[in-house]
């Protein structure tokens, strides 16, 4: 999903980071093949197949340009121990950015022990073991790791967070229902954010399956690292959260046609969605 809001809206989201994801659009609107291709068999993937069909949504506007990608700043997270995400389906998305990058970059990190999850410095199940929260205490400061990969002007440091930065706000109010958004999302706003008129940066930051707080209340929102981060370099975290339906029974964001064939698109309605989130926190066309 990252990927996708990335391509979408490349003109305003200049990186973007995966972990345990995929090539761009690679379920093509079908569930089974999310499974049995995508996570599950990702070295018969064509890139190119996946080039054509950016180049064609770039023609009719689905998306914005292209060109948009020359300077983007890409980090891909995969791991040979992940047995849900094959970590070749990583090798296939950097194939594809590759194709459009010039002067960004692309970051690959790795960890040999993690199983299918979110590295952390200290929180969640043994590194190796994979499951609900779907958090791995690996010693590993993944988030650190891609917040310095996308933005290099983070410096090497971290601080404490501070649990009144924290807020959280209806999003129902805010997108409607539609979209298949839980009810409320939360924002990490250091006081610096809030109390002076310098301008701070926005990372959003998109759980996983089984991460929405029907399934792990607000333990990635409180643990994934990204508010340490975000204290000690004038960042805002934007964590917004995906429902649970019948439909998506484990809370996935839309990366296999949920909401409809244009759900990679500008008008996907999760992507319209997100993109409404990133107004109300102040984020203008560029």
């Amino acid at each position: 999903m990252a990927v996708q809001l990335h391509v979408a809206h490349s003109n305003i989201i200049k990186g973007a980071a995966s972990v345990a994801g995929g090539i761009w659009e690679c379920a093509k609107g079908n569930l089974k093949r999310s499974q049995n291709v995508c996570m599950g068999n990702p070295k018969s993937i064509q890139t190119e197949e996946y080039l054509d069909l950016a180049k064609e949504r770039e023609r009719r506007g689905d998306i914005d340009p292209l060109k948009n990608l020359e300077t983007a700043r890409i980090a891909i997270f995969a791991s040979p121990g992940d047995t849900v995400t094959r970590a070749e389906a990583a090798d296939k998305l950097e194939d594809f950015y590759r194709h459009f990058i010039k002067r960004g970059t692309i970051t690959r990190l790795t960890n040999p022990t993690a199983a299918h999850g979110f590295p952390t410095l200290a929180f969640g199940n043994e590194c190796s073991k994979a499951g609900v929260p779907w958090m791995l205490n690996c010693s590993d400061d993944v988030a650190g790791k891609i917040l310095r990969a996308i933005d290099p002007r983070i410096p090497s440091a971290r601080t404490q967070q501070n649990a009144s930065s924290i807020l959280y706000f209806d999003q129902h109010e805010l997108l409607g229902t539609s979209a298949n958004m839980y009810s409320w999302a939360a924002a990490y706003i250091p006081q610096t954010c809030m109390n002076s008129r310098r301008g701070c940066g926005l990372h959003i930051a998109l759980h996983g399956c089984q991460m929405n707080p029907d399934f792990i209340q607000s333990q990635f929102i409180e643990n994934s690292g990204f508010n340490e981060w975000a204290e000690a370099n004038h960042l805002v975290i934007l964590y917004p959260q995906a429902a649970k339906s019948l439909s998506n029974p484990y809370g996935c964001w839309d990366w296999f046609g949920l909401t409809g064939s244009k759900y990679t698109s500008k008008s996907g309605p999760q992507i319209v969605a997100l993109r409404e989130l990133m107004t109300s926190i102040g984020v203008e066309e560029r």
